[in-house]
């Protein structure tokens, strides 16, 4: 059977590597880091799954894959080898830009991506004393928490309400967007709607989905917009059954709305993923409800299907 290299040590490439493993396939997980856990490092719940994932496979660490042309390859120190078809992007999101988020003004040090915070606490380094957290999600949160212990003042500002109003704790959740950002040599203060905080540090915590090799199958937050564990977890589950599957049947499928894993899935699989938040959708002549960010959906045991968003 075919071996793989699953690029990502985070929640997605553990479960994956897992699972293959569990599945009797040869697999090596590389992660550019030192640590693994990616994004959901801080989070307490997650974390001690990754830790559990983490003792059934071996991690290369301080390794990472790089595109050059048309290839990638696997780089480490004093070493590198090319990557063929069997490698799958476990990468995660990607922080969102200033410019896609409308935030103007200058461009002071003190402006970090979430990721880069998270290096920076890895190592017990803060990235500044008066933080601004400008983040819809939960991992914003940890991260506020996290801040917090090691002694920063922290505000979360998010876009769109989430699952917390007003206080939390110790840090306070604006809701808002963050529009300017003033600062000689070191941020200096940011503006909140119209209303200007004093702050010397901004994270950047908004996300998309990143596949930075896209001719490579991904899994997990590389190409689902979710924020939810498990189903960051069951997409690693149904990659590693597509990959394993010996059977020659598919299902053909037919969707307006964002498919995982693709329009064909094996016969004797038939999960996907359906992304769309607060959604309903019709599944041939049936209807289901997407009540979080994506629903994980059985496919009838047919050759084709549509799926289709219920519009109101």
């Amino acid at each position: 059977m075919v071996s793989y290299t699953v690029i990502g040590a985070g929640l997605a490439g553990l479960s994956l590597a897992t699972e293959l493993h569990r599945l009797g396939v040869e697999v090596e997980v590389v992660e550019y880091r030192d640590y693994v856990g990616g994004i959901h490092a801080l989070t307490p719940e997650v974390g001690r799954i990754i830790s559990e994932l983490s003792s059934y496979v071996s991690v290369r660490v301080n390794t990472t894959a790089v595109k050059i042309g048309n290839e990638v390859y696997v780089v480490w120190r004093g070493g590198y080898r090319r990557l063929g078809n069997n490698a799958i992007a476990a990468t995660g999101f990607r922080v969102m830009t200033m410019p896609e988020l409308g935030i103007y003004g200058e461009r002071p040090a003190g402006i970090y991506p979430h990721h880069a915070v998270l290096d920076m606490l890895h190592y017990g380094l803060l990235p500044g004393k008066n933080v601004v957290i400008y983040g819809n999600n939960t991992y914003a949160l940890s991260l506020a928490r996290e801040l917090i212990k090691h002694g920063a003042n922290v505000k979360v500002v998010s876009p769109t309400e989430f699952s917390v109003k007003g206080e939390h704790g110790d840090f306070e959740v604006i809701i808002g967007r963050v529009r300017y950002v003033r600062g000689r040599g070191r941020v200096e203060k940011v503006l909140v709607n119209n209303e200007w905080i004093t702050a010397d540090t901004l994270v950047i915590s908004m996300f998309k989905p990143f596949n930075p090799f896209p001719s490579f199958r991904a899994v997990g937050q590389a190409v689902i917009e979710t924020y939810d564990p498990g189903i960051v977890i069951e997409s690693s589950r149904i990659m590693a059954k597509e990959l394993t599957s010996e059977s020659n049947e598919f299902v053909l499928i037919d969707s307006d709305l964002p498919v995982y894993p693709g329009n064909r899935v094996s016969r004797d699989l038939r999960r996907v993923i359906i992304s769309c938040r607060g959604c309903r959708v019709i599944v041939n002549d049936k209807e289901y409800v997407i009540s979080g960010d994506a629903s994980v959906i059985e496919l009838p045991d047919v050759d084709r299907v549509s799926i289709r968003r219920v519009v109101s």
